[in-house]
């Protein structure tokens, strides 16, 4: 179900403008609450009204531009959206320890939205749709106390490592399930979850976890209707699995999985240590290990840190995408002092032609983990190495420029692109920029945390592209085409928000 207009979604936020502006939090104990007519009364109100808009000049070069001698056919798609939306939610205060919330999502084209552009996640998640949308994202009852922590329905889940918002679209991802947090021994906390479902950024429909992670055959074109047109497309799955799982376009169409994930973090003086699992049934199983540990070397603001993480992807059950067998690691080196920000890492991953995509982490229920996950390029490719560094600081701490943050981030991406390797992929690099300004925070406050009251987020990444491959001699080899060629390209995102 899409809503074409936007007259629900305005008549949501201009209703909310006569609401009690609230955390995103329960009604604190101050609040005296002994009936349910009390809870009712006396809960909280979250809006997020936003402005988004996208633009990337990127031309991709269809396959069989660079594999047929002396064509030169180009196939312009430059990517872009503007749209207006956010959302509006509600949460009863607590009555004995318990509340129960609601959060309509919602996006609306505004301005230049060609039919012919990618949404990029901006709008409706289909290809090129514009459409807007209206969504029940959150749908939930929460028990809660010091040491407790219950919740049951459609939900956020913004700190689960693999499952989180990764909230840069219009809206973030949301999760349905169970999740219990227990923190009742002292520097360690236990998640429990069973995670049925997600939405994904700007779609209307929840989905399981296999058809969230994007899982397809491969295919050489697709008609109108998302149909297999031609053959000669790189099979993504490799080993066994059963062909009746996936539909004429090679998307996953067999039942719903869904993911138990268990984890254990530890945090004391400076020193933390988690360990995640996410068992997504007959699919994959994750493991995700990180750990980090904060040093001041003086008596004074500077503070070193030093990271590391690892994951290992493997197939389970009956393994619907056919093998799984990666992994990648990082390492991490960060300083601070007095609100400037350095910081260098490594990721490597796996490249292994018999698992799925030869190595491809799937990282779609959330943020991908990755140190060297920047603007557009994620690193979690099979085979990619990456080295990035960056700079941070914060104006604001010294009166420079109260309210302003800026960052910049360089990174090298080294892919496999040897003729002999089944997923070559181009090298690329990435040169990012963000400013971010706060009307109502002066210092102390992230590039994409939640802040009260009015704040303007705008990005820019330049992406280049190594094109000088045989790319006629890799589809005489392997039989299909290297991918779509892309050209160097700017990004463009402009976010304006008023959270109250």
């Amino acid at each position: 179900m899409i809503f074409k207009g936007a007259a629900l979604s305005l008549f949501l936020f201009s209703a909310s403008m006569h609401a009690v502006a609230a955390g995103d939090e329960p009604a604190q104990d101050s609040q005296q609450v002994n009936s349910f007519k009390d809870a009712v009364s006396k809960g909280t109100v979250k809006g997020l009204l936003r402005y988004s808009g996208q633009y990337r000049d990127s031309n991709l070069h269809l396959t069989q531009d660079s594999t047929t001698p002396g064509a030169n056919i180009q196939g312009e798609k430059k990517q872009q959206y503007s749209a207006i939306g956010g959302y509006l939610g509600y949460e009863t205060a607590p009555w004995y320890n318990t509340s129960i919330g609601a959060t309509f999502y919602t996006g609306n084209p505004v301005g230049n939205n060609p039919d012919d552009r990618k949404g990029l996640g901006g709008l409706y998640e289909e290809d090129g749709g514009q459409d807007a949308y209206i969504a029940l994202g959150e749908a939930y009852i929460r028990y809660q106390t010091d040491e407790h922590r219950v919740v049951v329905g459609r939900h956020e889940m913004p700190d689960y490592r693999f499952v989180s918002l990764s909230n840069v679209r219009m809206s973030p991802f949301t999760h349905e399930g169970a999740t219990y947090e227990n923190s009742s021994l002292e520097d360690f906390k236990f998640n429990f979850g069973y995670i049925a479902r997600l939405k994904d950024r700007n779609a209307f429909d929840f989905e399981d976890m296999v058809r969230a992670a994007r899982v397809k055959t491969g295919c050489g074109a697709v008609d109108a209707n998302g149909d297999c047109t031609a053959s000669g497309g790189k099979n993504l799955l490799r080993g066994d699995y059963n062909p009746d799982n996936f539909d004429s376009s090679g998307s996953y169409s067999g039942a719903n999985k869904a993911m138990p994930m268990f984890a254990v973090t530890y945090a004391k003086e400076g020193l933390s240590l988690e360990g995640w699992d996410y068992y997504a049934d007959d699919f994959v199983n994750t493991l995700y290990l990180f750990g980090q540990y904060k040093y001041k070397p003086a008596d004074n603001d500077l503070a070193l840190t030093v990271a590391a993480q690892y994951a290992n992807q493997q197939d389970v059950g009956g393994h619907v995408a056919g093998d799984v067998n990666s992994w990648f690691y990082g390492l991490k080196f960060q300083a601070y002092y007095e609100g400037l920000t350095f910081f260098t890492a490594y990721n490597e991953v796996s490249y292994n032609e018999d698992s799925y995509d030869g190595g491809t982490i799937f990282v779609r229920w959330g943020t991908p983990q990755m140190f060297n996950s920047y603007q557009v390029q994620d690193s979690e490719l099979a085979g990619t190495k990456s080295v990035g560094v960056g700079l941070q600081y914060d104006f604001g701490l010294k009166g420079i420029l109260p309210g302003v943050l800026m960052r910049v981030r360089y990174a090298d991406y080294n892919l496999p692109d040897s003729i002999s390797q089944a997923d070559a992929r181009q090298d690329r690099s990435e040169l990012t920029f963000d400013f971010r300004y706060s009307f109502e925070k002066t210092t102390g406050f992230g590039l994409f945390n939640e802040i009260d009251g009015l704040s303007v987020l705008f990005r820019v990444a330049y992406n280049n592209y190594r094109t000088d491959y045989d790319f006629a001699a890799y589809k005489a080899r392997h039989g299909y085409a290297f991918e779509s060629v892309t050209d160097d390209f700017f990004d463009y995102r402009l976010y304006v928000d008023y959270k109250f």
